[in-house]
């Protein structure tokens, strides 16, 4: 539908489109971050309002799914699903970022903290990156 002398398009979706997990993931944590007050965030994939678009998510030939500002920090974060924990694609992209990042977090669902320990261990990244599960919220830092 287009409204507003052309300047609104709206589309209806059919009922079997779905959002993908990772990018439902994303939006879900980004709410989170919101609740808890977290004001300056910007996200790829997804196109929320509010985002800080001047917040870079480049870190050298890599893409962030999300920086957002903590308590006057600038956290990093990539989220990974189930599936995509253990692919190498997902080591290749965090071998690259934790050159550029300072403060980097890898978001992974509550119960695959072991498995993505696992793979940052066998990395040697373990101790440069932070395993977070979906449902954290920085004020659990307290």
């Amino acid at each position: 539908m287009v409204s507003d002398s052309g300047r609104k398009v709206s589309f209806e979706l059919h009922s079997d489109v779905r959002q993908s997990i990772h990018n439902t993931a994303l939006y879900n944590y980004v709410q989170q971050l919101k609740r808890t007050g977290v004001t300056r965030w910007n996200v790829d994939h997804l196109h929320i309002e509010g985002r800080d678009k001047t917040l870079d998510l480049i870190r050298g030939k890599a893409r962030l799914d999300l920086v957002y500002e903590s308590k006057g920090r600038m956290i990093e974060c990539e989220l990974k699903t189930a599936r995509e924990i253990g692919l190498e694609v997902t080591a290749r992209q965090l071998m690259e970022l934790v050159k550029h990042c300072e403060r980097l977090q890898l978001l992974v669902p509550g119960g695959y903290l072991k498995d993505a320990d696992v793979v940052l261990h066998m990395l040697n990244l373990d101790r440069k990156i932070m395993i977070v599960p979906y449902g954290y919220t920085p004020e659990d830092d307290g």
